[in-house]
């Protein structure tokens, strides 16, 4: 009897083996990476330096506004209205007579007081030192001084009348201003120049 030999088992056909990768693949890849990377980087950067249009940098300026009317440009205060509480608006008094410029009153332990009068047809600006006084008008405080002290940041009246100007700083003696707004008077604006004395 010959000898049977089991028949070796049958062994599944090998797959064929994957082809490696092209080299340029993975370059492909970080080229591309490296790209879109810029890409973010750069639109960042536009953003926040946006390109001047011609190199040129304007300035908006701010609308003239009637004292009566009002109108300002959005998102500026109404004239009269306060930059330090948005919406409060002093109320005009009834416009001082006579010529005089200054007015003196007090005495005693208190001190004497001088009251400066000044026209104007439409608003206020301020030079005070120091230029972080805090400015009422007809007793509602509209900001510091440095925000109405260069062009195109004067305080407009709301209405005609007579306002009284309060400027305060911690360590100064208050100093008090009475402006009156007419359309008949001499100045567009009235110019407060003030350096306050120290309290000893």
């Amino acid at each position: 009897m010959a000898d049977e030999t089991p028949a070796p088992p049958e062994t599944p056909p090998a797959e064929p083996e994957a082809s490696p990768m092209p080299p340029w693949i993975p370059t492909l890849i970080g080229i591309v990476l490296v790209g879109l990377a810029a890409l973010a980087v750069w639109t960042g950067v536009r953003y926040r330096n946006p390109p001047l249009a011609g190199g040129i940098v304007k300035t908006p300026r701010r609308a003239a506004a009637h004292p009566a009317t009002g109108g300002g440009p959005p998102g500026e205060p109404e004239p009269g209205s306060s930059l330090m509480f948005p919406g409060d608006t002093p109320n005009a008094n009834a416009p001082v007579s006579g010529r005089a410029r200054a007015e003196i009153s007090g005495g005693g332990a208190q001190g004497i007081t001088s009251t400066m009068r000044s026209w104007a047809r439409r608003g206020i600006i301020f030079h005070v030192v120091p230029e972080d006084a805090i400015v009422a008008v007809n007793n509602v405080v509209i900001g510091e001084a440095r925000q109405f002290s260069g062009p195109n940041e004067d305080y407009d009246f709301p209405a005609p009348g007579s306002y009284t100007v309060h400027i305060t700083a911690p360590g100064y003696r208050d100093q008090i201003f009475v402006v009156t707004a007419a359309e008949n008077a001499k100045d567009e604006l009235a110019k407060i120049d003030v350096k306050m004395q120290r309290v000893q």
